[in-house]
């Protein structure tokens, strides 16, 4: 027993003693600090109280905040003020040469750039108005007090806003900060409003291709570009066959489903450089750009066994098929927009007239005479 303690007691001794020295090891260990990027955009929180709740954090917005100015009293004037600003979350990052700014607005989501007036001038205001364009961000540029009125002219059209530094201060730069992201806010909103306008003023309701409007237009900037640069163009024009008689037998429900399907099937087999849209009732057009008439026709014969072997189905389940035809123009010399129609819907007539569920092309002027 006695031995025992004494071999337990001579363990805790030389494990005491051996702790101790790693622990002086570790003491005299130096401290290795972090690798850090020259060329990268330091962050850091600027108002981040280290106390608050996990609720108050994720109920707080985050904000990302850009300054750009390459002298270090004003990145620091804008700190000590952004400091003050207390009702958001704000993460600060700074850039002082136009690349490490460009990195910033590519690869991370930022809020807001405050920018001064001079870093401005470096880059350019083309720069600015196409980061804008771009809706990379909002910016606010802070301007020397010798520079306000020439900045109210300059800025006013371009950047969200500006701020002299003369007259900076925490409650004005939270102001500016509100006003830009609620303005930023409102003009993405109407952009977004605008393209929504313009995609179902261009798009039919139903097939979700081209309207007739839209598709025409493509067209006639084909036949321009072709005119110009002599570049081969072929126009597709694509009827259902008999399309009234399903209307009749299955119902308009089911019509709609076939016109539905019948665009859903050219919209997956054509490449992502056609164009297709609905010309009108059950027929369409399909634009294939740098495309010569024996590739078309390829494409055209490939379309009209895909749809002559999909199964469609009417409100009770019962299944059917339909067949299509098509006519096929392409581009020649001085065609214009409906000289080009016409042909290709001379083309589709003379598909159907020879039992449809075919493809037939129609060669023009130019072509004929050198057959």
């Amino acid at each position: 027993m006695t031995k025992s303690m004494e071999s337990y007691e001579t363990a805790m001794v030389n494990k005491s003693i051996a702790a101790e020295r790693q622990d002086r090891k570790r003491r005299n260990m130096p401290v290795r600090k972090p690798r850090t990027d020259s060329r990268t955009t330091n962050s850091c929180f600027v108002n981040k109280n280290p106390v608050t709740s996990m609720t108050q954090e994720i109920e707080q917005p985050l904000i990302k905040i850009l300054v750009c100015d390459d002298d270090p009293a004003g990145r620091e004037l804008i700190r000590s003020c952004l400091q003050g600003i207390t009702h958001k979350e704000i993460v600060l990052l700074e850039g002082v040469h136009a690349e490490e700014i460009q990195n910033a607005l590519d690869k991370r989501r930022i809020d807001l750039v405050l920018m001064d007036n001079r870093m401005l001038g470096k880059l350019g205001m083309e720069w600015l108005g196409e980061m804008l364009k771009k809706q990379l961000a909002p910016v606010v540029v802070l301007t020397d007090f010798e520079d306000e009125e020439i900045a109210v002219q300059t800025f006013q059209e371009v950047a969200v806003g500006y701020l002299p530094k003369s007259d900076l201060s925490r409650e004005k730069l939270k102001n500016i900060v509100d006003v830009a992201l609620d303005k930023w806010t409102r003009l993405q909103q109407a952009v977004a409003d605008k393209e929504k306008l313009e995609r179902l003023a261009n798009l039919d309701l139903l097939t979700g291709l081209y309207n007739r409007r839209a598709i025409l237009g493509k067209l006639c900037e084909y036949v321009n570009l072709a005119n110009r640069y002599k570049d081969d163009f072929t126009l597709i024009m694509l009827d259902i066959d008999y399309f009234r008689e399903v209307n009749i037998r299955y119902g308009y429900l089911a019509g709609d489903q076939v016109l539905e399907s019948i665009a859903t099937l050219v919209r997956s087999n054509i490449r992502c450089t056609d164009i297709a849209g609905r010309y009108g009732g059950e027929e369409f057009i399909i634009i294939l750009p740098k495309t010569n008439l024996s590739v078309s026709w390829v494409v055209a014969e490939r379309l009209r066994s895909i749809i002559s072997q999909a199964e469609l189905r009417d409100a009770d389940g019962n299944v059917f098929a339909i067949t299509v035809s098509q006519g096929l123009a392409g581009w020649e010399h001085r065609d214009d927009a409906t000289t080009l129609i016409s042909r290709a819907d001379e083309a589709l007539r003379k598909a159907k007239e020879k039992g449809r569920d075919r493809v037939q092309i129609l060669l023009g002027p130019s072509l004929r005479d050198k057959i």
